[in-house]
């Protein structure tokens, strides 16, 4: 189990999301788990979000499109 859990909420934010992402990536402290969360965004944030996969990855992604 990780040591902390980031959650990265979503709205509408695709310009900045891979950013934001790969910065998190990038820390040097890796015991974390990150939690993906977008509520229905109309950009092209879900597709980003669901780019990242694997182990350490949880989405909360709509089931509705």
């Amino acid at each position: 189990m990780p040591k902390v859990s980031v959650i990265v909420p979503n709205y509408n934010h695709a310009p900045f999301l891979r950013q934001r992402i790969d910065t998190i990536l990038a820390q040097t402290f890796q015991d974390f788990e990150l939690i993906l969360l977008d509520d229905c965004s109309t950009d092209d944030s879900r597709s980003i979000l669901s780019s990242y996969s694997g182990p350490r990855f949880s989405s909360a992604l709509p089931l509705v499109a």
